[in-house]
């Protein structure tokens, strides 16, 4: 089994690469504490502010600044994958080799194939991240993803990316940063300089979003956080330069 190959062939090839991307995880955790969802239920677009550069977000946006594909079938909330037919006992069947009597809301990835396992892997680490305590259980998200890539399906994974970054902006976890390298890449890709901004950290830290913002306190002064639409937690950047 080729895994590079693998990966390629599912559009993930330019993500991969880049896994080891150095980034700041301050700038990361502005991002985020910013994100503000546009109209509907579905919304198309959210807009951020990083050190005063203000950028509309779309899932076409991020395809070319991350260079994923942006076209197939993606899921934006749990409550579409009724919508779409999905088939939850079909696809625990498509991807694991004996489910035995266990629940799909607690079936581990250890029970997935070996080239499953990697796939899940990379997505419980780029577009489907979560806090490190549960990426050995597979949920709905999860078996969506791996049952369409192992059957060859054409999958969005920018819209689907976009989705999950509206989700984890406009909730507060106590969990390791989602999206790090790939944030970092796309704030570059807008021509945002980061590096005169904050210093450079290495992708693997797990830094807390709490210690996060603790220095943020130290290098911007008192956060004003402010409520906003859906529980989103937003506040003022002034300018660093």
């Amino acid at each position: 089994m080729n895994i590079p190959s693998l990966l390629h062939g599912l559009g993930w090839g330019s993500l991969v690469e880049n896994m080891r991307f150095s980034y700041c995880p301050e700038a990361v955790r502005l991002f985020y504490v910013n994100i503000q969802k546009g109209p509907g239920t579905i919304p198309t677009f959210f807009t951020i502010m990083v050190f005063n550069f203000e950028v509309k977000v779309t899932p076409e946006l991020l395809a070319t600044g991350l260079d994923l594909p942006h076209a197939g079938l993606h899921v934006g909330t749990d409550s579409e994958f009724g919508a779409l037919g999905f088939d939850l006992q079909g696809a625990l069947q498509s991807v694991t080799r004996d489910i035995g009597q266990f629940f799909p809301s607690r079936l581990a990835a250890g029970r997935l194939p070996d080239d499953l396992k990697v796939l899940h892997f990379f997505l419980t680490r780029s577009f489907l991240p979560r806090d490190l305590s549960s990426t050995d259980i597979l949920n709905t998200s999860d078996l969506w993803v791996l049952s369409h890539a192992r059957a060859g399906t054409a999958i969005n994974y920018a819209s689907l990316m976009f989705h999950h970054m509206i989700r984890f902006g406009m909730e507060y976890f106590d969990g390791p940063l989602p999206f790090g390298p790939q944030i970092t890449r796309l704030l570059s890709f807008l021509r945002i300089d980061l590096h005169d901004k904050l210093h450079q950290c290495n992708v693997l830290d797990d830094i807390r979003p709490q210690h996060v913002l603790a220095k943020l306190d130290a290098l911007v002064g008192p956060r004003k956080p402010l409520t906003g639409s859906g529980g989103a937690i937003f506040c003022n950047i002034p300018n660093l330069g």
